[in-house]
């Protein structure tokens, strides 16, 4: 059985948010066809779910694992690895170094175009990002990324070949069961009667900070004008205090912070409403709703690289910035039947379908 030695330079244990659920997930799957091993950041906590070493410095001192270079190959070589995987581009130059020091291949496992991200948050530096990200993945012997459309943004901007490309993306681990709505509501708390809209993201990420600005100032006074007795719940950590008063100050919102089972909240809601502006990568929640038979109306920037086609009747576009379209879409779907996700869905963000075509392309690199 090939070993695998990922590279992880960011928390991910404790698993709180996508990105996080995104490297520990696929991890956990791929070591039942793989033996993995993860060199992590310093800040990780222990975790029974996969193998790790602290050994590396967190993405705030990246520059710093330069210096880690002879410990990591040391471990390659006691570990004997047949692949490292760096997860994300920004670790993809330690991906190479090792590779060059040790002979085995890398892999860059990408959630996210990062340059055309940083470019739709207006840092001033992103066209050096973006000179980096298509170096970076031009050296990879082969590169996994989140979705069919940043594949295909890399094979023509990166001037990458198609044949070291494959989508890897964001997974589920089970078909959820639907549960009684209403003795999910009891158990939150909810009122049976009411209508209940759901937002969750990580708080203090850009285009999840400004989607609740646009609940908070555009979506929720049209949706007053069409409807009563609803109540729109934002769930997420990381909230800046701002943020938090922009809520706390708003009619028919509630900040619900961090929960720990936001699958149970997917499952009561009566809609996950996604107006988020960026188009890159996938976003998770969204992928969590549709899997948890909760209908979605998204932007359609906010639905980028997931399977349209798997979602019918589940996942309502608008185009962004049409708040109108946004609400009037929202209030149509509160009135029609309620339709079920396919298994055709579940079937393709399978974590065990993930894990196993990554695992197959792994075993062909490295001819095992």
């Amino acid at each position: 059985m090939p070993n695998v030695l990922g590279l992880v330079t960011f928390r991910v244990f404790p698993t709180h948010m996508g990105g996080q659920k995104g490297v520990a997930l696929f991890y956990k799957y791929l070591q039942q066809h793989l033996d993995v091993l993860l060199a992590v950041s310093e800040d990780n906590q222990e975790t029974e779910l996969v193998r790790t070493q602290k050994l590396l410095y967190h993405n705030k001192k990246i520059y710093l694992n330069y210096f880690r270079i002879g410990q990591l190959k040391k471990l390659a070589l006691s570990n004997k690895t047949d692949a490292i995987i760096a997860e994300h581009s920004y670790a993809g130059w330690l991906g190479w170094l090792l590779h060059m020091k040790s002979g085995k291949p890398f892999i860059i496992h990408s959630h996210n175009i990062e340059s055309k991200r940083f470019r739709q948050m207006q840092k001033w530096w992103w066209k050096f990002y973006y000179w980096y990200e298509g170096w970076v993945h031009r050296k990879a012997q082969f590169n996994f990324f989140i979705s069919e459309e940043d594949m295909e943004f890399a094979i023509k901007k990166f001037g990458l070949a198609s044949a070291k490309c494959a989508v890897v993306t964001y997974g589920i681990e089970q078909n959820p069961s639907s549960g009684i709505k209403s003795l999910l509501r009891k158990q939150l708390g909810w009122n049976e009667n009411k209508i209940y809209l759901l937002f969750n993201g990580t708080l203090d990420y850009l285009p999840n900070y400004e989607a609740v600005e646009n609940i908070i100032e555009r979506i929720e006074p049209l949706l007053r004008q069409k409807i009563n007795n609803y109540e729109i719940i934002i769930t997420g950590n990381r909230a800046p205090k701002k943020l938090i008063g922009k809520i706390l100050n708003s009619q028919n919102i509630t900040y619900a912070g961090y929960v720990d089972d936001v699958d149970l909240y997917y499952r009561a809601a009566d809609i996950f409403i996604n107006p988020v502006s960026n188009d890159t990568g996938v976003k998770t929640k969204l992928i969590e709703a549709v899997a948890n038979n909760c209908t979605a109306v998204s932007t359609e920037s906010g639905a980028s690289g997931i399977r349209k086609d798997l979602c019918t009747g589940k996942l309502i576009l608008v185009s962004d910035s049409d708040w109108d379209s946004f609400v009037n879409s929202t209030v149509k779907c509160l009135n029609r039947g309620e339709n079920t996700t396919s298994p055709e869905f579940y079937d393709y963000y399978s974590w065990e379908t993930i894990s196993k075509k990554a695992s197959d392309k792994i075993r062909e690199l490295v001819g095992k």
